[in-house]
């Protein structure tokens, strides 16, 4: 996608900052043209690059990281509101590397026919953009579900460090170091091993006076299948045996929450109704045993941020944490993720590097596809594909008015035919949740304004008719976009007050 010449940057900053100074009303029309993928904003020249993502970590759960939350919020600034969009493993992973939706970028599950690896095209993914930008590229972690060592090293990769096998496997696993099949044992853990790696990636990298771009994927906190039955790898993760007897006093928040074992689910789908309730104390111990192994990453993230403070590179280095998607412990009745709830997309996200403010919060609404926007934005890079999300930057830097955002939400489905393979689409505002269920047809309308928690299902509620015939529309538009039509404005949106 061409960059924008100067003369149109400045005419976008200027835009801009004419915006952030007005106020919109609710009857105002949306701005007729989009803002592009690029803010506009430069942070340093050509600053490092690294990239630290858990698994299935809420967003809520990053209070129980005090030195992520120090050395990166405090020191940088953290994202209110960061979602994923697409909350399931492996799709979040291919919009990081693309800044595309899943419709774009092949990838709409965990598996084929329509996911995995094999529905990603590595030929044009963001190394490949960074290293044509002058960039050494580093990967160490989880990669995606599908991907071995027969696939060989993926392109835009100088090293080349990716877990292999069975991916939630936090002792005795398989890793495809830079060509060669390196098997761990019972006394190595995962979060250390990579963790140690991650840091020796920074010292080497650091070396070379070469900007770097390097991706930390960490499996914690995600469940397990060893030591367990669960067929989908959800059991309790072990923890590093120094933090086995951490945070056992520390209560689930979940429990409290309202939408926790939902009284009343006859507004909800068939399959919700049929569900019994959650067992507290099961989800309890599940939820103590996560923030042990988030204890273990918390380190991990200290020790990659002291290796660039040792290497002399850390003043200038933009470092970015965050997680692939949310998780539920029974809100709803429900319990993991890829499910279009609050609970399941709403994810951390904090960030510092050089011009980024410390200790401040923003609450503009940003998202998985951004990612790949802002770091191509922050390297000078330009992304091989169409990108439909946006850099995030200029939000980082200074804190600007945002019109309401709207993203399209959706999970995939095994489906034989590619074009309805969906188990759900939806559009999601600063205000309203919208999604449309496949199979079988359903629709869930949330006013989160007035219902936080999503108890009340408003989608056939006479005031809300109009509501929900304009996001429909909006969805119709956003089901098939690319490039500018994903970053189309929220319409005017009628009040449900008067809407009867």
């Amino acid at each position: 996608m061409p960059r924008p010449s100067a003369p149109a940057l400045i005419a976008l900053l200027v835009s801009g900052l004419v915006l952030s100074a007005c106020s919109f009303g609710r009857d105002e029309a949306p701005d007729p043209t989009p803002p592009p993928s690029t803010s506009g904003v430069t942070v340093g020249d050509q600053p490092n690059i690294v990239l630290i993502t858990s698994d299935d970590q809420t967003k809520v759960e990053l209070k129980w990281m005090p030195q992520t939350r120090q050395l990166l919020g405090k020191a940088g600034l953290t994202f209110n509101n960061m979602i994923a969009p697409h909350p399931n493993c492996c799709p979040a992973r291919a919009q990081i590397l693309t800044g595309e939706y899943a419709h774009n970028n092949g990838v709409r599950t965990n598996s084929p026919p329509w996911g995995g690896h094999e529905g990603f095209s590595p030929d044009t993914a963001l190394p490949l953009w960074l290293q044509a930008a002058g960039y050494r590229t580093g990967f160490v972690g989880k990669y995606m579900h599908g991907y071995d060592e027969n696939d060989g090293i993926e392109p835009g990769w100088d090293q080349w460090k990716p877990i292999v096998g069975i991916l939630s496997d936090y002792r005795s696993f398989l890793q495809y170091d830079n060509g060669q099949l390196v098997q761990f044992g019972e006394t190595d853990y995962y979060t250390d091993v990579v963790a140690q790696q991650a840091a020796d990636l920074v010292t080497d990298f650091s070396a070379t006076g070469e900007p770097f771009f390097l991706w930390s994927s960490f499996i914690a906190p995600h469940g397990t299948c060893q030591g367990n039955g669960e067929a989908d790898c959800s059991g309790p993760p072990p923890s590093a045996d120094r933090h086995a007897g951490l945070l056992g006093d520390v209560p689930l928040p979940s429990l409290k929450a309202r939408a926790f074992n939902e009284e009343d689910v006859s507004d909800k789908r068939k399959d919700i109704k049929a569900l019994p309730m959650v067992d507290p104390a099961t989800q309890q111990t599940l939820f103590t045993q996560r923030l042990r192994t988030l204890a273990a990453l918390d380190e991990a993230v200290a020790g990659i941020v002291a290796s660039l403070e040792a290497a002399g590179t850390l003043d200038d280095t933009v470092i970015m944490f965050t997680s692939d998607n949310g998780y539920l412990f029974g809100e709803h009745r429900l319990i993991g993720k890829n499910v279009p709830y609050e609970e399941s997309i709403r994810v951390p996200l904090v960030m510092r590097g050089p011009e980024i403010p410390a200790g401040e919060r923003r609450r503009q609404i940003v998202a998985m596809v951004d990612l790949a926007p802002t770091i191509a934005e922050l390297a000078d890079a330009e992304p091989m594909v169409e990108i439909d999300g946006r850099s995030l930057l200029g939000y980082a830097v200074k804190d600007r008015r945002q019109r309401d955002r709207g993203l399209l939400i959706q999970a995939g489905s095994k489906g034989k035919d590619k074009a309805t393979a969906w188990k759900w689409r939806g559009v999601r505002t600063k205000r309203y949740t919208l999604v449309r269920w496949q199979g079988p047809r359903f629709v869930e309308l949330y006013d989160r304004t007035l219902d936080p928690d999503q108890l009340t299902n408003v989608a056939l509620e006479p005031a809300y008719r109009r509501v929900r015939k304009a996001l429909a529309d909006y969805l119709d538009t956003l089901e098939d976009c690319q490039d500018s039509k994903c970053r189309t404005q929220v319409p005017n949106l009628p009040d449900p007050a008067s809407a009867g």
